[in-house]
């Protein structure tokens, strides 16, 4: 006869904080109009459906519900669909104009399928406290299972990025670009995990390690996935900000007026490209490809550079940049935009290079100026 024993601990007590953060982030998500996006919502969904599996056996681990209940009544394989979820919401980050093929779909959901099916078909036919052992053993094949799809899946979604990232398009003014570094780094990580869970999972099962391992891989899992949600929407909202950023760019005149008075034909060619045709907002700018596309040596463009603007090319890039910055620090209508948005949509490569050039120009970091009076 099963008591009624109350088990509270460090771990589970984490659990919780994220189980109610997660619930938390897909209400917040789902009701808002901010984030209509698919990627978005299969990026909630995960986090809620881990957070409702997780509150599953957080209840069973405190023991504030009894086994039979768990198992009789509110077990659902969850685990299985959090792999294609992750999966769903990796091509819709990389591809976010392409449909998610619909083979793809019904044939990454079958397993959760044929889990659901099983695990009710057991509760409906088997009393759990007369038939544990089927149910511990139909338990380890989700799991099992699981880790297999965890591990293929992302497997694959590492290879898409790693080749997304290599045949990275070149800088086109028309179009942001998210960056993919975060979400490659992130799979990794993922992948280092599955085999230690698999590992766990076969040791605790034939008892050659303490059962609380399971709480490395708990806590492993629940830190991964919630960081992915909070990175994720993160960038997401980077992202739209910097769309509207370039469609204002690309809807206004240049802020620094180009006048070909007293310059040679060349110089002028290449402030038409640098400003007027805004190659400055290109991160991956160089003396080089600048050259290139004006059919002149390096050294001559640098000469020219030196002689008739007094500067040098990196310099003269960054004062445009800069000045691309002051324009949207102090615009009203992106007062609230994060300044990792307005720095990237500047031209820098990143918030600490933004940071960087801007006070080393200045004398002010980027938060500092828009919070100054004007002169």
């Amino acid at each position: 006869m099963e008591t009624t024993q109350y088990h509270f601990n460090i771990v589970n007590s984490i659990i919780l904080g994220g189980i109610i953060q997660g619930l938390i982030f897909g209400y917040i998500v789902f009701t808002s109009k901010k984030y209509r996006d698919t990627a978005t919502f299969l990026l909630a969904t995960l986090i809620v459906v881990f957070s409702l599996n997780n509150l599953n056996y957080y209840l069973a681990s405190t023991w504030l519900v009894k086994s039979r209940y768990l198992y009789g009544i509110t077990w659902t394989p969850g685990q299985l669909i959090m792999a294609p979820l992750l999966y769903f919401y990796g091509l819709k980050i990389l591809y976010p104009e392409k449909s998610i093929p619909r083979k793809t779909i019904i044939t990454l959901v079958t397993p959760f399928t044929l889990g659901f099916i099983a695990v009710n078909t057991l509760k409906l036919t088997r009393n759990y406290l007369d038939h544990k052992t089927e149910y511990l053993l139909l338990e380890g094949i989700i799991e099992f299972v699981s880790i297999f799809l965890c591990t293929y899946l992302v497997t694959k979604l590492l290879l898409k990025t790693i080749k997304a990232e290599r045949n990275e398009q070149a800088f086109a003014v028309s179009k942001v670009f998210p960056k993919l570094r975060w979400f490659r780094n992130t799979l990794i990580a993922f992948l280092i995990i599955c085999p230690i869970w698999f590992t766990v999972m076969v040791m605790v099962t034939f008892e050659l390690a303490p059962y609380w391992l399971w709480n490395i891989i708990w806590i492993a899992l629940s830190v991964m996935i919630y960081w992915i949600g909070h990175i994720g929407i993160y960038k997401y909202g980077v992202t739209e900000e910097r769309k509207k950023i370039r469609s204002h760019t690309l809807d206004r005149s240049s802020i620094v007026d180009v006048s070909d008075k007293g310059k040679s034909e060349h110089l002028t060619l290449f402030e038409d490209l640098v400003i007027n045709k805004k190659y400055f907002l290109d991160p991956e700018l160089t003396l080089d490809k600048i050259a290139d596309e004006l059919n002149l040596s390096k050294s001559h463009l640098s000469r020219l550079i030196n002689t008739e603007l007094k500067t040098s090319f990196p310099d003269y890039i960054n004062q445009l940049r800069i000045k691309e910055a002051q324009y949207y620090l102090k615009h009203p209508d992106f007062s609230n935009y994060t300044l990792v948005a307005i720095g990237l949509e500047a031209g820098f490569a990143s918030k600490t290079t933004f940071n960087n050039t801007f006070k080393k120009v200045t004398g002010m970091t980027p938060s500092e100026y828009k919070n100054s009076e004007p002169v």
